[in-house]
């Protein structure tokens, strides 16, 4: 099975984030704290307690429906692109 380290290592590289080997004592210990959060979470009986879908009881009615207004034809937000091919914006790469 594969260590701690190595999971972090990984996790890391999916998140785009460096970990050097001097972070990973810290990165550890905030990790044992994390779990312990999540022990303590699990801890709790929830089986009388109905999900949620929105963290608060009361209706929200101050919400607009949401309806388009001010639209931009096409041809003009084309227009304004830098790099246009066949009708789309091109955008640098972000992600690796």
């Amino acid at each position: 099975m594969e260590d701690l380290n190595e999971k972090l290592k990984k996790l890391a590289l999916k998140t785009m984030f460096r970990l050097s080997d001097e972070e990973m004592p810290a990165m550890l210990e905030e990790y044992d704290v994390f779990m312990h959060h999540v022990q303590a979470l699990e801890a709790i009986d929830t089986s009388d307690v109905e999900p949620l879908c929105f963290p608060y009881e009361i209706e929200t009615t101050y919400l607009r429906e949401d309806e388009p207004t001010d639209v931009v034809d096409v041809k003009t937000v084309l227009a304004n692109g830098p790099d246009v091919v066949e009708d789309q914006i091109r955008v640098p790469k972000v992600v690796g």
